[in-house]
């Protein structure tokens, strides 16, 4: 009886303690970085979300121009009340450079660097690592999807 004991105790050690060291993606989503989420503040305000400007306010230009895609979210659920999404299919890991225009009271440049994931489960993703301009000021907090730029 001690044996079976034994080699039952064996068994069980051996296969807790596999080599087999496979991830579980099942149950995991993937973010993409893949696109540029903007808060934009003026005076304390979410210039979006109080209707100041509009998609057709906003003009976008940059480094990669031919298939840029901007959109004006005004009613976003979260954090924010109003987002500006800028996206470009041709991104890739590098630096971009690009100008907002709001109407004709605001302009401002950022940079935002790209690199590519290699986690596990999401594979290789663009993911935002900097987001910087020296003319207006950028935050953002950790974990969060979109940046604030507060041009006062």
């Amino acid at each position: 009886m001690k044996k079976f004991g034994l080699i039952t105790l064996i068994l069980i050690y051996s296969c807790a303690c596999s080599s087999n060291k496979t991830v579980d993606c099942s149950l995991v989503l993937c973010a993409t970085g893949d696109y540029i989420n903007l808060e934009l503040i003026v005076d304390g305000e979410n210039v979006i979300s109080n209707g100041m400007y509009t998609e057709e306010d906003i003009t976008v230009t940059g480094d990669v121009q031919e298939n840029i895609q901007v959109q004006v979210f005004s009613n976003t659920i979260g954090t924010t009340s109003g987002l500006l999404e800028i996206s470009n299919p041709d991104w890739g890991p590098e630096q971009y450079s690009y100008i907002v225009q709001l109407g004709n009271d605001w302009e401002f440049t950022f940079e935002v660097g790209f690199t590519v994931t290699n986690y596990p489960c999401c594979g290789d993703n663009l993911e935002i690592i900097s987001l910087t301009s020296n003319e207006v000021t950028i935050e953002h907090k950790r974990y969060s999807s979109f940046y604030t730029v507060i041009l006062n």
